[in-house]
């Protein structure tokens, strides 16, 4: 379906409200604090569209609307495309300094980029060696203080978060040359997203509401360097991707 500009202004900015207040977002809420110039029964119209075509849900007891990951995939690959998001001044500096301070080895420095990130984002972030299929995981604490935390094991699967860990992440590590041919607009950063991860996680999931953005690369003495940043589908993109992108960008000049 190819969206008319009122729909991706109001795909857009439905998304980054519900990514700010995790609340469903009504008509009147985008007409009053977004400045659309049309009445909320106009943006109510286009938004039970946008609802027929996949890109919005209604849950039960609200009035608003909330994205799906086929609304945050249009967002990652059409509506972020053409918008180069910057990091901030003082996030580019906590990693800068990361990178400057950590030994010259590829578990400290993939172990200080994992800290760093998880601090940055306030999402789970895994930074590993993948010559060696060692892993360091930081920011767990981030995500049982989510509005979604109730929904923690839907976000990892059935059974314990921390066994399910090595399988799944050690999986979407491998399988980074198949995603760098997926065709993403960015190659160096690949973002999954909701059902997406079934590819390289569990098959019998019955709901899968993680999104996982990752990138590559080198670490010191010729090592392969691989991170990610995993969260609730209501993440944000242009943050996350900014600041993967940045750090494969410091990385590469190491060498």
């Amino acid at each position: 379906m190819e969206l008319s500009n009122r729909q991706k202004q109001i795909l857009g900015e439905l998304i980054k409200e519900y990514v700010k207040r995790a609340e469903p977002v009504s008509s009147n809420f985008l007409v009053e604090k977004c400045g659309f110039d049309c009445s909320p029964a106009t943006i109510r119209a286009e938004m039970l569209n946008l609802e027929q075509e996949g890109f919005l849900a209604q849950p039960h007891t609200s009035a608003g609307r909330v994205p799906t990951d086929k609304a945050y995939r249009y967002f990652v690959d059409h509506l972020l495309k053409d918008k180069e998001s910057n990091l901030p001044e003082k996030d580019r500096k906590a990693i800068d300094k990361t990178i400057e301070n950590a030994p010259k080895n590829p578990h400290a420095m993939s172990s200080g980029l994992a800290k760093t990130m998880a601090n940055l984002t306030n999402d789970l972030v895994i930074s590993g060696i993948r010559d060696t299929d060692e892993f360091y995981r930081m920011g767990f604490a981030n995500i049982f203080e989510l509005p979604e935390s109730d929904e923690v094991e839907n976000i990892f699967g059935s059974g314990s978060i921390f066994d399910q860990f090595e399988n799944y992440f050690g999986q979407l590590f491998q399988q980074w040359p198949a995603l760098n041919r997926r065709g993403e607009p960015d190659r160096d950063v690949v973002v999954y997203i909701g059902r997406e991860n079934l590819a390289v996680g569990d098959p019998e999931r019955d709901t899968v509401n993680e999104a996982v953005i990752i990138t590559h690369y080198p670490l010191p003495k010729g090592y392969e360097g691989i991170s990610a940043v995993i969260g609730p589908m209501r993440m944000a993109y242009d943050r996350n991707m900014a600041m993967l992108r940045y750090v494969a960008k410091k990385m590469g000049e190491l060498e």
